[in-house]
């Protein structure tokens, strides 16, 4: 059942992940796996609650699953400039050439264009090339806020 929301989930067919991801989170409720990816599913599905309660049982399952920082979009935005001023001379000039933008998540039509839902990032390489940072992701990989400037921090360098 996991493969099968993954897969679905890969694909941009969220409320259908979300149903298999949810009978399979009920099947193996002891499962980290299932209810993280039922976290993540969820957010996507716009179900902020559910999701951070799923993120939650996962992180008292299984340490490989900590429970994600969240921040408001303002002070997602304020880590960002912070770890954008902690880049090297190098990074800043790449990053210079991009605009940033901020989105909570890749949208599904994204993801039927190939982005993946988990993505950090995204490219568009037009006129005008821009470098969209996915706040609920990069959270979801953070146990803390200076978790998360240094992922950013990290992320932004590879731009």
């Amino acid at each position: 059942m996991l493969r099968r929301a993954e897969t679905l989930y890969e694909t941009g067919q969220i409320r259908d992940a979300l149903e298999v991801a949810q009978a399979a989170a009920e099947r193996e409720p002891k499962s980290a796996d299932a209810w993280s990816l039922l976290g993540r599913i969820a957010r996507h599905a716009g179900l902020v609650q559910a999701s951070d309660q799923a993120f939650q049982r996962a992180a008292e399952l299984s340490r490989r699953h900590p429970a994600p920082v969240r921040l408001t979009p303002a002070d997602f935005a304020a880590v960002v400039e912070r770890a954008s001023a902690q880049l090297s001379p190098d990074a800043r000039r790449r990053l210079e050439a991009r605009r940033l933008r901020l989105a909570e998540l890749p949208t599904e039509s994204e993801i039927r264009a190939g982005i993946k839902p988990d993505a950090l990032v995204g490219r568009s390489n037009g006129d005008a090339p821009v470098l969209t940072l996915y706040q609920a992701n990069l959270e979801n990989r953070a146990r803390s806020e200076a978790a998360l400037r240094g992922l950013i921090e990290k992320t932004l360098a590879k731009a």
